[in-house]
């Protein structure tokens, strides 16, 4: 069988041409769905790292939301994908899901930072000296992801409340 020739409207001629996607909106979709696909999979890496609770042992505390922040790159990776998504399609609810997601995050954070600055003191304190580097590492870490994350987050949540709140086109 010959090679199909690619035109600008798509594969060439044939059953293939049958096959070939609509254009960018599909495209964007597919993205949108590979963001969900890893808003679950980082919301459930992320819900993880807490369980099962401790809350009160400081150690616990420190560990796990270091630990819960340093795998929350696919989480936000996965709102970034959504949130395009909603604003290049104009579907709200690509919009109004990275939303949620997005706030949830910002909380999680913010939230999650509070508990850890709390901890910060002991874990230098007591921490045995040939450790100590290492926690003075995760604590700027951490500190730096806190930061970014509610930026992202913040940025994140903001954008895609607008491709919700956007009219479709054509209405």
């Amino acid at each position: 069988m010959k090679n199909p020739i690619v035109t600008a409207q798509g594969l060439g001629r044939g059953r293939d041409a049958e096959l070939a996607p609509e254009g960018p909106e599909h495209a964007w979709a597919v993205l949108g769905w590979i963001g969900i696909v890893f808003l679950a999979v980082g919301g459930l890496d992320f819900a993880l790292t807490w369980y099962p609770t401790a809350f009160g042992n400081r150690e616990w505390e420190f560990g796990t939301v270091t630990q819960s922040f340093n795998g929350l790159p696919i989480l936000v990776l996965g709102i970034g994908l959504v949130s395009a998504a909603g604003g290049a399609t104009r579907a709200r609810w690509w919009g109004l899901v990275a939303t949620a997601a997005a706030v949830g995050v910002l909380l999680c954070v913010m939230i999650g930072f509070l508990l850890w600055v709390r901890t910060v003191p002991l874990a230098l304190a007591t921490v045995p000296v040939e450790l100590g580097p290492g926690v003075r590492k995760a604590v700027w870490k951490t500190s730096i992801q806190a930061l970014a994350y509610a930026a992202v987050s913040s940025y994140l949540m903001v954008r895609s409340w607008g491709a919700f709140r956007a009219p479709r086109p054509g209405r």
